[in-house]
């Protein structure tokens, strides 16, 4: 996760977008089960990324940088790592902070996918072929783009709030929906470098 939010750092506005998204979802889990020192993190995240967007989004007067990246990415990693979700079983609930993650996830995935095709070192090789260029190659603005990352971010926090409460079976189904969506989108996507 360290790293996936790192690698998303390539557009003005979209690693701290995701970020503060990522930090308003773990906020509210953790109000909803009861974990207030977690919360009050995930709060102080949210703070510290909404005030940066301020000056970050298109067009930014500031840059974050691979150690903010790395540092919200860390700690966005610790959050979920400590929520727990006593109304449900871990057989369903490991899921929840993967799917908040989803779309720094999805990025990541999509771009060693990529580079690996390509015979390129996933992690050392710069390049534009991430979510939001891939986006912006297809006919979007670079707010646009940023703007549908954003919305998928939110729309993987809203299932991740439904796995919170799901049975095994409603869970386990709602993860394989997103996994299969993840995976046609990374078919599809893969062809428009």
């Amino acid at each position: 996760i360290t790293n996936a939010l790192n690698f998303l750092d390539n557009m003005d506005g979209l690693s701290g977008g995701l970020a503060a998204i990522a930090a308003a979802f773990f906020l509210l889990m953790a109000t909803m089960s009861g974990q207030y020192l977690v919360g009050a993190l995930a709060a102080a995240i949210l703070g510290a990324c909404l005030g940066f967007l301020f000056y970050n989004f298109n067009p930014a007067r500031i840059f974050m940088g691979d150690s903010g990246a790395l540092f919200l990415g860390f700690v966005l990693a610790a959050l979920g790592i400590k929520l727990r979700f006593p109304g449900n079983v871990h057989f369903v609930t490991w899921m929840v902070p993967v799917l908040v993650m989803g779309v720094p996830i999805f990025d990541m995935t999509l771009v060693v996918i990529s580079r690996l095709r390509r015979g390129l070192n996933p992690m050392t090789t710069p390049g534009k072929d991430h979510l939001s260029h891939r986006l912006v190659k297809m006919g979007a603005t670079t707010r646009e783009a940023v703007l549908t990352c954003y919305l998928l971010a939110g729309a993987c926090g809203v299932m991740a709030l439904f796995v919170m409460q799901a049975s095994v079976r409603e869970g386990y189904l709602a993860g394989a929906t997103v996994a299969a969506l993840m995976g046609a989108a990374i078919w599809r996507l893969e062809r428009t470098l």
